[in-house]
């Protein structure tokens, strides 16, 4: 054993969970020094009822450890109780009786024994030494996700809950603020070149000394990006004055990511599943444009369609893939909810002033609700995409691609004919009874 090359060691322990590297690192002294960096997996999750700030400052610090950590998913989710207990068990309701007491008896015990955990851990952001430290000491990290919305335990009936239903995620938004504030500080420690936050609180760019501390956090790390995606939640935002100042702290920090190729801006209202966040480019953005840009994902907006049409053309020497909409905050059972809505102007008007401008385009997808919802509109279209392929543009099994009929009583459809017409020409494949409303069935 002791004779075998190390390429093919290595190639060994390549194939081996956790107990299998563990038991081949005792066969020899050779075996146990090679398979030292597979003792850890190159992504590791952080869940905010165990301490796994510790465990990072742990491996972090550790000579031959810490070059293993590639990717870090910091998962700051809670659950609302209430709301998960009711669904939980309409979702089982058709369960032997006996069957689904026993399964949601056992699911809840698991869920209170983490809960109890929680209590003895501190909060992360009362630690940021710990946390700087570490960031600090991961050479190889290049990919961070911090999420608010996916469920942090292990257990299936929470998990089905958690997906199927956004009202069981909780979040402490005053927390969520200090989290992300001392995220923002860590990533000046790092060479990150993926970047994803789901659930950023709108508020938290509202005040200007916060804003000045997330613009010098990202000024230098947001350049070293090559992708970004940043779901915002701007639910607390009711005042135009507090949006819009909001939305330039937004925009500043967008900026800073001055080589991404592939961007994902989502607007997610928590309380408001169907409301679309209204927004400007302009505004956003002040004219700037993403010179690398190739992939670009836009979900759960109301805008002008001069103004889009502007922003998209800004980016048509890059731009090879776009995705308009999304599943935004829909149930499991409905149609999506993160599509895009127009203030001003329609998607004809729209699709038309971008055929045969964007020459490297490839790909282009439709998902969720689309309408032209201005006072002024001369058209009323409207309509109703189920998703066709997911973020990474891989086909959808046939279940989510059937049409089905939505709140609005209008019957979803894909979006090929649209991607033809925009890509290939033709003629429009939309009108202003492209959707027919029909019956919804009784409910």
């Amino acid at each position: 054993m002791e004779s075998l090359p190390v390429e093919l060691v290595r190639l060994v322990y390549g194939y081996c969970d956790l107990p299998g590297v563990k038991n081949l690192r005792l066969m020899s002294s050779l075996f146990a020094e090679i398979g030292y960096e597979y003792l850890i997996p190159p992504k590791l999750n952080i869940f905010g009822w165990r301490d796994d700030v510790a465990r990072l400052h742990s491996i972090a610090t550790h000579d031959q450890l810490r070059s293993a950590i590639q990717s870090v998913t910091i998962n700051f989710a809670d659950v609302d109780e209430y709301n998960a207990r009711h669904a939980s068990f309409f979702q089982h309701y058709l369960e032997d009786p006996e069957e689904r007491n026993d399964r949601l008896q056992n699911a809840w015990l698991q869920y209170y024994d983490a809960k109890q955990s929680r209590m003895t851990v501190p909060e992360f952001d009362s630690r940021p030494d710990l946390v700087l430290e570490a960031f600090r000491n991961l050479p190889n990290l290049r990919d961070l996700e911090v999420t608010f919305t996916k469920c942090p335990f292990d257990i299936d009936v929470l998990e089905q809950v958690f997906k199927g239903l956004p009202s069981c995620r909780k979040i402490d938004r005053d927390q969520a603020g200090k989290n992300l504030s001392l995220i923002a500080s860590a990533l000046k420690e790092t060479e990150l070149t993926s970047l994803s936050i789901d659930r950023f609180p709108l508020e938290i760019l509202r005040l200007p000394d916060e804003k000045r501390h997330w613009i010098d956090c990202v000024s230098t790390s947001f350049a070293k990006l090559t992708t970004l995606s940043i779901t915002v939640d701007p639910s607390t935002m009711k005042l135009p004055n507090q949006r819009f100042k909001a939305i330039k702290g937004l925009g500043h920090i967008l900026r800073c990511a001055t080589n991404v190729t592939h961007l994902s801006l989502a607007f997610h209202t928590y309380g408001m599943p169907k409301h679309k966040f209204i927004l400007w480019f302009d505004t956003l953005l002040d004219g700037f444009t993403f010179t690398k840009l190739t992939d670009l994902k836009l979900e759960g907006i109301s805008c002008d369609e001069d103004d889009l049409r502007s922003f998209f053309l800004r980016h048509a020497g890059t731009l090879e893939r776009l995705r308009l909409g999304g599943r935004g905050l829909a149930k499991s059972h409905e149609g999506g909810l993160g599509g895009i809505h127009l203030c001003r102007g329609t998607f004809r008007g729209l699709f038309a002033g971008l055929r045969n401008r964007l020459p490297k385009l490839e790909r282009f997808h439709l998902e969720g609700d689309f309408e032209c919802v201005g006072v002024e509109r001369s058209s009323n279209e409207a309509y109703s995409f189920h998703g066709v392929t997911n973020d990474n543009w891989e086909e959808l099994p046939e279940d989510w691609r059937r049409g089905r009929v939505v709140s609005s009583g209008r019957t979803t459809r894909d979006c090929l004919d649209f991607e033809r017409y925009l890509l290939q020409g033709g003629r429009y494949p939309g009108s202003a009874s492209a959707s027919p409303p029909v019956v919804a069935p009784a409910q």
